[in-house]
């Protein structure tokens, strides 16, 4: 046993002694030891009141609009396509068409029998195609299958008029042809294209371009990006805090794709790898990303004492008013649990933190917020007022809510009308979902081999279609499959036309009505409209410009009927006579009206808010340009010159901005040079 102990002993300063010579020999081994670095914690400057909340110890990557382009095919421009394109835009959209499958032997719909038998090169080529430049801006976050405005720019066309958008890849960043450098499709877009409605179709009117237009709703979101959290100290305890707060404030819904919070790599919730953590957005959120966002951002990381925070930011809210608009996401982050303490604000006399505690309640449905909103949507001022309305759409307040907004929109103010409509057609689709869904589980419950239609399903159904005997007493159609009309029966008459979004035509007013004495004659006389005081009735005279056929009609005056008879196609199964309008010839066909004092309704239209979002995308995006030549690199100085004017708000004071509204008056009386003036 004493030899085993001292043969082991021995061995052990040999190793040991070879160890030591094997150090020596080491190459470098002259050299200093290292130190191990120091660390110092990131530490962001924000006021105390904002400590602990996520956008204090972390950035949520991808917040930024995501600007998306792509070159695209328009067809059915009648006549004014065709023209020359470069040669690698050419090649690009060639290659398009063969991967769609797009040949000599395409079977195309009976509307584009023109375009049989031709290959991709001849196509190009033919009169009643243009390509076109594609270009959306996507907000941040937003899931698959959301939806966006597009907007279109001709490359060989001197007008749009008329056309169609096939299916095209919008890629990450500016378009680039078959060669350049290729960024990666998360959307898709097509649809019929809206042209400025003030222009005459078939004719380029000064100063009126009809090579650009959008396509309202009409791209796709078909590969989302994901949301990342980046943590400023990696800390595998504070990333489990992290998500768990977020999971916890927003749980999992049925139909999402996993919690909204997870560890990056997809693993464990909370593991956090490298302090990123993946973020998705819920499916109740999908429409209002910028609004979770910023509720992300205002969370508490530490969710023990939820009152105690709410109470902090009141004070926080009474004492720093400056702050209102970060303490207000803060408040309504907390949840339920704050509105003990925001109610008391409800009535504050300084309007700022009373506003905020207002936004706050009325976000989190508080009814008891429904009250204070009334009173100043009523007697507020300026953008108070509106804002007041806006908030009202939020609130289950019941029929009381719907009556005050039903007054509004008897307001003589243009934009408290618009903003009261808006309201109510918000809560007229909510309500037709509540039908829709009630419907549905007593279908179910009595016939067991029906099969339930996905929640996102029939929301967008409620948007579409609901009756006028309601309490908030809009009725909504779908006219032609082309636009939506709204009809609002309170105040004086008036037509609301919108850019963006769904479009709609929204007439207000109880009978608006055409005048019996009517006379109009506008786009070259191809549309005349003559009114017969004797029978009570219009007559319309339209020649189409795409194949001058003539169509004559007698019409009652009614300003809806009216409407859904410029809209509507005549068909065997409905021959009932129409002129088969386009969304943008309708709206330009009530705009000739209006400026011929052909109806007594105002006329009035959202300002075009696509191209500044496109901007502002743009200005945020990393990619280079790649212009193919100096003519396009111009072209592309030209068009981002409005950014370097343009201030951008931070990513936590992003909220979407609603459009301006132009009333758009008959113009002046034209004054003859040549008489004498009394």
């Amino acid at each position: 046993m004493m030899k085993q102990k001292h043969s082991v002993s021995a061995m052990t300063k040999v190793i040991a002694a070879v160890a030591i010579v094997g150090a020596l020999m080491a190459p470098g081994c002259d050299s200093p030891m290292k130190r191990a670095r120091t660390i110092s914690p990131v530490v962001r400057d924000v006021p105390a009141v904002l400590r602990g909340t996520i956008g204090s110890e972390a950035e949520i990557i991808g917040t930024r609009p995501i600007v998306v382009s792509g070159y695209g095919l328009v067809v059915g421009v009648n006549g004014t396509g065709g023209g020359i394109v470069n040669e690698r835009i050419a090649a690009t959209m060639e290659r398009m068409m063969a991967l769609n499958k797009i040949s000599k032997a395409t079977d195309f719909p009976p509307q584009y029998s023109g375009l049989q038998g031709k290959t991709p090169s001849q196509l190009l080529r033919d009169p009643d195609v243009a390509v076109v430049l594609v270009q959306a801006a996507i907000a941040p976050g937003s899931p698959d299958g959301s939806t966006f405005d597009v907007y279109v720019r001709a490359i060989n066309a001197t007008s749009l008029e008329g056309g169609t958008l096939w299916t095209t890849d919008m890629a990450i960043g500016d378009a680039t042809p078959l060669g350049g450098f290729k960024t990666r499709n998360i959307a898709q877009a097509k649809g019929p294209i809206f042209l400025n409605p003030f222009a005459e179709p078939g004719k380029e009117d000064n100063g009126v371009s009809q090579t650009v237009g959008r396509i309202l709703d009409g791209g796709v979101v078909t590969q989302p990006l994901q949301l990342i959290i980046q943590m400023d100290n990696v800390s595998f305890d504070r990333a489990r805090a992290i998500t768990g707060a977020i999971n916890t404030r927003f749980p999992e819904e049925p139909g999402d794709d996993g919690p909204a919070a997870r560890g990056k790599t997809g693993g464990n919730i909370g593991t956090g790898e490298g302090g990123r953590i993946a973020l998705s957005i819920p499916g109740s959120w999908r429409n209002h990303p910028i609004e979770f966002l910023n509720l992300v951002r205002s969370l508490q990381i530490d969710q023990t004492y939820p009152e105690e925070h709410a109470r902090r930011y009141i004070e926080a809210l009474k004492s720093e008013p400056r702050m209102a608009g970060d303490l207000a996401w803060c408040l309504e982050a907390v949840g339920p649990k704050a509105l003990p303490f925001i109610r008391p604000m409800y009535d504050y006399p300084e309007i700022v933190p009373r506003l905020a505690a207002l936004q706050a309640g009325a976000r989190l449905n508080d009814p008891r917020a429904g009250e204070a909103l009334r009173e100043l949507a009523i007697s507020g001022t300026g953008a108070v007022r509106t804002q007041a309305i806006d908030l009202l759409a939020l609130i289950d307040g019941g029929p009381t809510v719907d009556v005050a907004l039903r007054e509004l929109c008897r307001a003589e103010e243009l934009t408290v009308r618009a903003s009261a409509y808006e309201a109510l057609a918000t809560r007229a689709a909510g309500a037709q979902l509540n039908r829709m869904m009630r419907a549905q589980r007593d279908t179910l419950s009595t016939d067991p081999r029906a099969i339930p239609r996905p929640l996102t399903h029939l929301e967008e159904l409620a948007k579409m279609q609901f009756p006028g005997r309601t309490v908030q007493g809009i009725s909504r159609e779908v006219v032609e499959g082309k636009f939506l009309l709204d009809v609002v029966p309170y105040g004086e008459p008036m037509i609301y036309i919108t850019q963006q979004g769904r479009p709609r035509v929204v007439v207000f007013g109880a009978r608006p009505a055409l005048d019996t004495e009517i006379l109009v004659s506008t786009w070259s006389d191809r549309l005349m409209i003559d009114g017969d005081e004797s029978t009570g009735k219009v007559r319309v005279y339209y020649r189409d410009y795409r194949d001058e056929r003539v169509t004559t009609s007698q019409l009652k005056p009614d300003l809806v009927q009216f409407i859904r008879f410029l809209a509507h196609e005549p068909t065997p199964s409905d021959p009932e006579p129409g002129l088969g309008m386009r969304y943008s010839e309708v709206v330009g066909a009530l705009y000739a009206i209006h400026q011929a004092k052909g109806t007594d309704a105002a006329f009035t239209t959202e300002r075009d808010k696509l191209l500044a979002e496109i901007l502002d995308a743009e200005a945020g995006t990393l990619l280079s340009d790649r212009p193919e030549g100096e003519e396009d690199r111009l072209r592309l100085e030209e068009f981002k010159k409005p950014q370097k004017a343009r201030n951008l708000p931070s990513p936590v004071d992003r909220r979407p901005q609603k459009p301006e509204l132009v009333p758009i008056a008959p113009p002046p009386p034209t004054v003859d040079a040549n008489k004498p003036q009394n």
